[in-house]
């Protein structure tokens, strides 16, 4: 006598109501509970998987879609669960416990992660137009450059100075001509940062 509760993925389809392939879409989705060589259904595991991962906010449009079929109507989905008496809402984890045998994932979690990281990448991109921050790799290059920039323009104080210098027996002449030559070799180094945030 075949088990009642073990189908082929196509069998599972239309038990469910729907088409060949919807079974292999819940499967590719992990939401279907196989058997251990991965072939076939265990069809009461598979059905609570299914219901504690879809997406309540697309329960209208499946119920319609059930009633246009003839196919059995879809359970509401659950309601939300209230906090205990005493214990504010920031309180109660975010998941609801899952059925046994079902895997750790809750649907509403799962959607609220992502559109956290959406929100995040276009705050990112928004301030990344007003120039409120630059790309790592925009700003690594300019650091490279600018130290390039004030390095050679240091090594050749050197250079340029030691004639002058060998010739120069006023102290606040040399400290003079030193002075200047730093602060050329700053003020290089400083045009050539100020263009990261043009």
């Amino acid at each position: 006598m075949a088990d009642s509760n073990v189908m082929t993925i196509p069998e599972f389809s239309a038990h469910l109501g729907y088409g060949r392939t919807y079974a292999y879409q819940l499967r590719d989705e992990g939401r279907l509970v196989m058997t251990e060589d991965g072939k076939r259904v265990l069809v009461a595991e598979s059905i609570a998987r299914i219901e504690a991962t879809k997406d309540p906010a697309r329960q209208g449009v499946a119920a319609r879609h059930a009633a246009q079929r003839g196919g059995r109507p879809v359970a509401p989905a659950a309601a939300p669960i209230a906090p205990p008496d005493g214990a504010s809402d920031g309180d109660v984890p975010l998941e609801t416990p899952a059925p046994p045998g079902t895997p750790a994932f809750n649907f509403q979690v799962a959607k609220a992660k992502r559109e956290h990281f959406a929100a995040l990448e276009a705050e990112a991109a928004y301030r990344a137009r007003m120039k409120e921050v630059l790309e790592a790799a925009e700003v690594r290059a300019a650091l490279v450059e600018t130290m390039t920039i004030l390095r050679t323009s240091i090594e050749g104080i050197a250079h340029r100075l030691a004639p002058a210098l060998a010739a120069e027996v006023d102290e606040g002449e040399v400290r003079a001509l030193l002075d200047a030559e730093i602060r050329h070799a700053l003020s290089t180094a400083a045009e050539s940062l100020a263009k990261v945030g043009r």
